[in-house]
């Protein structure tokens, strides 16, 4: 985990990289993946408010995104976790979300339980939008 100034520095670095490549980044616009949690949308919109901010997996059930995420085929694997009960290296499946449930935490880890990285590296591009 890291302060807020410590993650708008790290954003700002990866503007600066993107930037020294693509010099017109005037049409920039920052995506997250963020699901429901209001008071992070907010701190995003006061802080990166200068760019045009884009949500589009905001308030989308957790049933339709499982259901996505399957038919995409992606393998999704935890990179982080800061809960007992909760190993990095494990692979995100419905049985793992039901599991996390059961112990009483967010099914996506929303509440900063475990982060995840889907490896859309290893997929086409027509399985990871799930075509």
């Amino acid at each position: 985990r890291c302060s807020g100034e410590t993650y708008l520095s790290r954003i700002q670095s990866g503007l600066n990289a993107i930037q020294s490549r693509v010099p017109d980044i005037s049409k920039l616009t920052l995506v997250f993946g963020d699901l429901h949690l209001d008071h992070i949308r907010e701190w995003r919109e006061k802080e990166l408010g200068q760019y045009p901010l884009e949500y589009p997996l905001w308030k989308v059930s957790y049933d339709d995104l499982m259901d996505d995420l399957e038919k995409s085929k992606i393998r999704v694997v935890l990179s982080a976790a800061t809960k007992d009960g909760v190993k990095e290296g494990t692979v995100f499946t419905r049985n793992f979300r039901n599991v996390v449930e059961a112990l009483g935490m967010d099914g996506f880890g929303e509440n900063g339980e475990f982060h995840s990285v889907a490896e859309v590296w290893a997929a086409s591009r027509k399985e990871a939008l799930g075509l």
